[in-house]
């Protein structure tokens, strides 16, 4: 789902090595040093920003809170991480990353130049890039300006993705996010049941996130019965009802998400929004197409189109971003992979009023774990 993204990114931003040890990073960049050697490649740049940084954040544990950073690592030597912070904030960016040489990218030159200039050889290197659709062109005008024509850019994003399949001190990370988003969307219903308005509720479910330690929170919040989802507007006693929310949070990096049907009687979008998400789990399995689990979860539906704010999609994967790929849409060539974690979401609207049922799962070698779902309707 797009919601809108905070001007300021709030919340406990830091590296909790008790979590996720040194150790854990070492495994991944043994992955990604395998790719430089199958790729050719002599390094690899990892941008990111506050509104996207999955990969960098996978790899560094760095969460850019405001502007961009960028990871650089060389197949032989020490990493780098530059960010767009003055250099008076680099003593509190070094908590956030195991990487212990963090610089500022306000000195350019100084930073990113004499890095560049020991991976220099006879032949343009090839240096592959992840993240570069997202970076700014002032930015991209200095990284051309340095490369030169001693290396080539080579992007290596869907490459990557595919090395970031669930490891299980991820999952133990995932399963908290879930434990807080069901936490934050069990109060938006009981709010809303107990007379509070819909944004009101929706607040609500966004406080008790904020105070479980969530480091983002994102709500949407219907004011039509159910038909479409709105950000916030400040209309905290507009009540209607069915009642129709969407919460989404990011605890300790990784992201959760839940949509939130409620009503005195139960109509028949929340029927089908049912039936649809449980065709679309008893489908779920390894090696399974995106389309043929998108048409079991429309069969489902009956008559009724699929709700319109899913987009066409009845899920995807989930991690580090809150959309990392794997669109389930009837188009989509994506197959279920082992290891995966998906948000899934299935509801329909009439002119009266629309459900949305969800759920996240964890693709294993038996079939499927459910980590949350959403609250009774």
């Amino acid at each position: 789902m797009r919601t809108m993204h905070p001007s300021i990114m709030i919340g406990s931003y830091g590296w909790e090595q008790d979590r996720v040890p040194r150790d854990e990073f070492q495994i991944r960049l043994d992955a990604l040093h395998a790719l430089m050697d199958r790729q050719g490649l002599a390094a690899v740049l990892v941008y990111g920003d506050a509104r996207e940084h999955a990969a960098l954040a996978w790899f560094a544990n760095f969460i850019p809170r405001m502007r961009w950073a960028m990871a650089l690592f060389p197949r032989k030597g020490e990493p780098r991480l530059l960010t767009s912070m003055s250099p008076r904030d680099v003593p509190a960016m070094r908590q956030m990353t195991w990487i212990p040489d963090v610089m500022s990218g306000w000195n350019w030159e100084s930073a990113f130049d004499p890095w560049l200039a020991k991976l220099g050889g006879e032949d343009p290197a090839g240096i592959g890039s992840i993240g570069f659709d997202l970076m700014r062109p002032p930015l991209m005008q200095s990284l051309q300006k340095s490369l030169g024509n001693r290396f080539r850019l080579q992007a290596v994003d869907g490459e990557v993705l595919a090395l970031r399949s669930t490891r299980p001190r991820e999952l133990s990370l995932i399963r908290e996010a879930c434990k807080v988003v069901e936490a934050g969307a069990v109060t938006m219903r009981n709010a809303w049941r107990g007379g509070l308005g819909n944004e009101a509720a929706a607040l609500e479910g966004e406080r008790v996130a904020r105070a479980m330690a969530a480091q983002d929170v994102r709500t949407l919040v219907s004011f039509d019965r159910g038909r479409t989802l709105s950000p916030f507007r400040g209309s905290f006693d507009a009540r209607a009802e069915p009642f129709l929310g969407y919460i989404a949070v990011k605890h300790m990096g990784y992201w959760a998400e839940l949509f939130v049907s409620e009503a005195d009687q139960a109509g028949k979008p929340a029927g089908a929004a049912k039936a649809g998400l449980s065709a679309l789990l008893q489908a779920f399995e390894t090696g399974a197409s995106a389309g043929v689990l998108h048409r079991r979860a429309i069969d489902a539906l009956g008559p009724s189109p699929l709700h319109p704010v899913l987009g066409g999609s009845v899920g995807r994967r989930m991690g580090v971003s809150p959309a990392e790929g794997g669109e389930l849409g009837a188009g989509s060539m994506h197959t279920l992979v082992h290891g995966h974690v998906y948000g899934l979401h299935v509801g329909t609207a009439d002119e009266q009023s629309g459900a949305i049922a969800s759920a996240m799962i964890m693709l294993s070698a038996a079939g499927y774990d459910v980590l949350v779902r959403s609250p009774d309707m």
